[in-house]
C-alpha cells in the first residue's frame, strides 16, 4: 500500500510531503487545497502513460488546443525555468516509484512532455519507464516510446518499452523478474471523477468480468445499498450493450432508468471488483448518493477493499458524509484501516499540508464541533 506521496511543481503543489495514508482515506478542505491534484499526482504517479495525461484534461475540462498545439502548463505550477514535475511514492514495504515529466519545445509548433519513472529497492534503483508525447499540428498524439533500462550487476540492458522484442534480449533467468518488476511498477488504478458517469456499454463489459470471477453476490449488495429490492442483474448484448436489472416480478430494465446512484454505485462496485490489490480513486464521493445511504456504502467499501486487497483514496466537501465515514468505521475490525486527512495551506510557507485525524480523533472532533474540513 502508498504511505506516502511527495509532490513538487504539479498543479497547485509546489514542495508537500503528504503521509500516513491507510487502507481507506477520506480527504477533505476547502476549496483549492488540492484534493483533487492529490489524487491525479497519485494516478500519474501508478500510471505513468501518456494516455492517463490525456485522460486527465478530459475530466478536467481544459482546453487542450491553441493554435493546434498541445499545452501542458496547466500541469506546472512554476514555470519560470524548467518545466519539471517529480511524483514520488513511498510503500509500506519502502519501495519507491518516482515519476518526472518534463515539458521540453519542439519544432514544428510542438511541444512534447517527457516522462520517465523510476523504481527504488532499498539500496538498488531501476530506471525502467522513458516516454514522450507529442501533439502534431494535424491534432493527432504521438507517442513515443523510448527505452527500458533494466540494470543489474552494473550489466544495463536496453529494449524497446512494451515491444516483444525485449524478452529476447534478457538472459533467461531475468526474464520473470523483469516482468513483475513492470507488473508492480504499474498497478491497477482507477480514478472516478467527481463529474464521471460511466457509459452502459463500459457497465456491461464490467460486469461480465465480475460474473467470470464468480463476485456476483457482491454487485447485488451493492445495488441493496440504493435499491434493497433488486433481485436480477444481467447483460444483453443485443444494439449498444447494457447492464439490466431486475426486481422480483418485474421485468429487467436499463440501469439508466434507476437513477444516477445506482450507476455511481455500480462504477465504485466494478472498479473495486475487477482490480484486486489496486488502487481507487474517487473525486467528491458523496455525489449523486442519498446521505440516507452513505454510512451503509462505508461499510460496503471498508469491507470489500480489505477483502480484496484495494486500497481507496477519496475525497468530499460534505459533513454528512465525512459522519457516515467515522460511524461506519468506529468501533469495528475496519478503524484502524481507515484515517480521514484535512488538506490545507501552511500558514508560513503557503504549502498544501496533510493533517491526519485517526477514527477516534476524528469522533472527538465532531462530536465537539472542532474545525474540520477547513471551515
Amino acid at each position: 500500500m502508498i504511505k506516502q506521496l511527495e509532490i513538487e511543481n504539479f498543479r497547485c503543489f509546489g514542495k508537500s510531503t503528504l503521509s500516513g495514508f491507510e487502507r481507506v482515506n477520506l480527504i477533505g478542505g476547502q476549496n483549492n487545497s488540492g484534493k483533487t491534484a492529490f489524487l491525479e499526482a497519485l494516478y500519474l504517479n501508478c500510471s505513468p502513460r501518456a494516455e492517463t495525461v490525456m485522460e486527465m484534461r478530459g475530466i478536467t475540462k481544459e482546453i487542450i488546443l491553441k493554435h493546434r498545439v498541445i499545452m501542458w502548463n496547466s500541469l506546472f505550477l512554476n514555470h519560470s525555468g524548467e518545466l519539471k514535475i517529480k511524483i514520488a511514492s513511498i510503500t509500506d514495504s519502502d519501495e519507491m516509484n518516482t515519476l518526472w515529466l518534463s515539458q521540453v519545445a519542439s519544432q514544428a509548433r510542438l511541444t512534447q512532455l517527457d516522462i520517465k519513472l523510476q523504481k527504488n529497492f532499498k539500496d538498488s534503483e531501476f530506471p525502467l519507464l522513458n516516454f514522450s508525447c507529442q501533439f502534431a499540428k494535424d491534432s493527432e498524439v504521438r507517442l513515443t516510446y523510448n527505452e527500458l533500462h533494466f540494470a543489474e550487476n552494473n550489466n544495463e540492458i536496453k529494449s524497446e518499452i512494451f515491444g516483444s522484442e525485449f524478452a529476447n534480449l534478457l538472459k533467461e533467468e531475468k526474464k520473470l523478474k523483469l516482468k513483475d518488476i513492470l507488473k508492480d511498477m504499474l498497478k491497477d488504478i482507477s480514478f472516478i471523477s467527481a463529474t464521471t458517469k460511466a457509459s452502459t456499454e463500459y457497465l456491461a463489459k464490467q460486469y461480465d468480468k465480475c460474473f467470470l470471477q464468480g463476485h456476483v453476490d457482491k454487485m447485488k449488495e451493492a445495488f441493496h445499498i440504493i435499491d434493497p429490492s433488486i433481485t436480477e442483474i444481467r447483460t444483453l448484448m443485443s444494439g449498444e450493450p447494457t447492464l439490466y436489472l431486475g426486481r422480483k416480478n418485474q421485468r429487467p430494465m436499463s440501469i439508466t432508468l434507476f437513477g444516477d446512484a445506482m450507476n455511481r454505485v455500480a462504477h465504485f462496485a466494478l472498479e473495486l471488483i475487477n482490480n484486486q490489490a489496486g488502487i481507487l480513486l474517487i473525486d467528491e464521493i458523496e455525489n449523486g448518493i442519498h446521505h440516507s445511504h452513505q454510512k451503509q456504502l462505508w461499510q460496503w467499501l471498508f469491507a470489500l477493499a480489505v477483502e480484496l486487497d484495494v486500497q481507496i483514496f477519496a475525497t468530499t466537501h460534505s459533513l454528512e458524509m465525512l459522519t457516515a465515514f467515522k460511524e461506519a468505521a468506529m468501533g469495528t475490525q475496519y478503524e484502524s484501516e481507515a484515517a480521514y486527512f484535512e488538506f490545507a495551506r501552511h500558514v508560513k510557507t503557503g504549502e498544501i499540508i496533510s493533517i491526519k485525524r485517526e477514527i477516534d480523533n476524528l469522533d472527538y472532533a465532531l462530536s465537539r464541533d472542532k474545525e474540520i474540513r477547513g471551515e
